[in-house]
Order: structure tokens, then sequence, then C-alpha cells
């Protein structure tokens, strides 16, 4: 079992370094070397973090409670029996967990947090209780909206039969499933990385903080494969029945145009086009917010040096605030 300083910062030197040995840091020498490797200095990570996380993220994060508290109460009053209304306020749900999610994160990476005289390092907390649950928020995200899709896509492909085939039951249990699996990806971190009283030189006190385990390195890289394996499955799926819905409602105007599937287009309801098209917009929007995020977490698991552990440590933390941010649009309905 490893108890280390999880996030060193030293602001003499522009960086933070993370110890994986109990007492040795790295050398005066390598630590020389990674400040020159570094793309951007521990100033400038700090300022677009600050921006980005703490000023930006604040804003959105505000204005998504309301407005996620909105829908719920709008999806409440318009009742639960209805499919659609099931898959919109469970989103609701999962964006109001996100964008309390975010207030926390701005209140741990607000530059001035480590000057309270608190008994635990907020950053550490943090890592733990916000940033694993942040990308799991954002997948259960993409992928109800995903599964949204399908259910506009099989309503105009199957139009008669939609109410047979998308119950609210099965709404229900597809739901869970969607929450349980990505929920259960942040486990094996949980479960290698701890909240512990810890002794902490640069601060010459006892903290609680975060302690880890030995088999921490593969814990982490099992979690950060399948944390970008379901991002990319869950964007490519996404992407995929989006371009089927929007082409199947084009098919669709021309059939009623040309006049040649009446009956067709009299079993679909202006209320289940415009659902449609509401749908698709939805669906682009989070495509689009949703990139950025995906793209950051491909290359987290495959480049070595773009990690907290890593040398391009500072770029790591700014590109991901980005992400973050972007992350926060999204869950702003």
């Amino acid at each position: 079992m490893l108890s280390m300083e999880s996030f060193v910062s030293n602001t003499d030197s522009s960086s933070i370094y993370f110890n994986t040995t109990v007492s040795a840091g790295p050398s005066p020498n390598s630590l020389h070397t990674l400040h020159q490797s570094e793309l951007i200095s521990y100033y400038e990570r700090v300022v677009i973090v600050t921006v980005n996380r703490v000023g930006l993220s604040t804003v959105l994060g505000l204005t998504g409670v309301v407005s996620n508290v909105l829908n719920i109460y709008v999806f409440l009053k318009q009742g639960l029996h209805i499919v659609m209304n099931i898959s919109f306020f469970v989103l609701a749900i999962s964006g109001l967990l996100r964008t309390i999610n975010f207030l926390w994160m701005t209140v741990c990476n607000n530059p001035q947090i480590d000057s309270l005289d608190v008994p635990f390092l907020f950053q550490d907390v943090q890592f733990l209780t916000s940033a694993w649950i942040s990308g799991s928020l954002a997948r259960i995200s993409i992928f109800i909206t995903t599964f949204m899709t399908i259910q506009r896509c099989i309503s105009i492909l199957k139009p008669m039969e939609i109410k047979t085939i998308i119950t609210s039951l099965r709404s229900v249990i597809i739901l869970f499933c969607i929450f349980l699996v990505n929920g259960t990806i942040a486990i094996p971190i949980c479960l290698s990385w701890y909240l512990d009283q810890t002794f902490y030189p640069s601060k010459n006190r006892t903290l609680l903080g975060l302690v880890i385990r030995d088999n921490s390195a593969e814990a982490q890289s099992v979690v950060y494969i399948l944390h970008a394996t379901l991002f990319v499955i869950s964007l490519v799926g996404l992407i995929f029945f989006t371009v089927v819905l929007i082409l199947k409602m084009e098919q669709l105007s021309q059939w009623r145009q040309d006049a040649l599937s009446k009956n067709q287009n009299q079993a679909i309801s202006k209320r289940d086009k415009k659902m449609s098209k509401i749908v698709s917009l939805l669906a682009i929007f989070t495509i689009v917010l949703s990139t950025p995020t995906v793209t950051v977490s491909i290359a987290s698991t495959f480049v070595s040096a773009f990690s907290v552990s890593g040398n391009q440590v500072n770029l790591y933390f700014a590109v991901w605030s980005f992400a973050y941010a972007f992350g926060a649009i999204e869950a702003n309905p």
C-alpha cells in the first residue's frame, strides 16, 4: 500500500507531481527535464483551469441546476405514463446530478481553496468523489440520448408497433441498466484509491487525503480503457442513429409530397413528427458537445505523457478543463 501526496503542488517549481513511492520524490535533474518538456507552464494551466472550471463552470452549473429542476417538474406534471417522458425525465435527473457535480468541482478547483484551514485536501477529495462520477454521468447522458434516438427511429419505421416494442417497463429497465453499467466503471478506482489520514510534509500536518494501493496502476489502466471504450460506443451509436433518424424523417417528408405512403403518414401523428425533430436536434447538440470529452478520454488512455503522472500533466489538466466546460454546456437543456 502506498501513502502519498496525490497532487503535490509546488508553485516555485511550477509543476505538480504524482508520487508513486513512499518517501523518494523526483530528483532535481529529472524535475528540470520535466519542466523543459512541458508544453504549457503551471501558471498557464492554473489560469486556464480557473477560467473554465471555476468561472465558466460556476455560471453553467447554476443555470443548469435551475433548468434541469424545471424540466423535472414539467415532465412529472405531464406524466410518466408517456414513454418518451420517462427518458426526458431521467435525462433531466442525469443533467441535474452533472450540474451539481460541476458546482462541487468548481469549489475544489478554486486556487484559493487550499488556504482554508480544513482537515482534508480538496483536490484529493474531489478526485475520488467527483472526477470519475462526472465521466460516468457524461456517458449516461449520451447513452440516454442514443436510446431516445432509437425510439424515434422505431416510431418512424414501425409506427403501429412502437407502443408494443418500447413499453414503459422496458424503458425503465433499459435506463436502469445504462446507469448501472456506467456507474460500475469507477469501482476498480474506488477499490484501489481511498481517503485516509496521511502526513503531508509540504504542509507539515496530517490531513485526510488520497491513499493508493499497490494495484492502482493496473486498476487505473483498466478504468481508462473502459471509460474511453464506452464513450466511443455511445458517441458512435448516437451519430449512427441520429443520421438514420434524419434520413428517415427526410424520406417520410418526400413520401408525403409524392403521396406514396398515405397510410403511413396518417399513422404518424404530428406530435410524433415534432418529437422526432426535437430528439434529432438534441442528439446533434449532444454529439457536438460530447466529441471533445470523448477525444480527450481516448488521448488519456493511449498517450502515456498525457496523464496525471505523465510529463504533460499541465496540458492534461488544461485540456480536460475545456472538456468539462463543454460538458457543463451540454448539461444545460
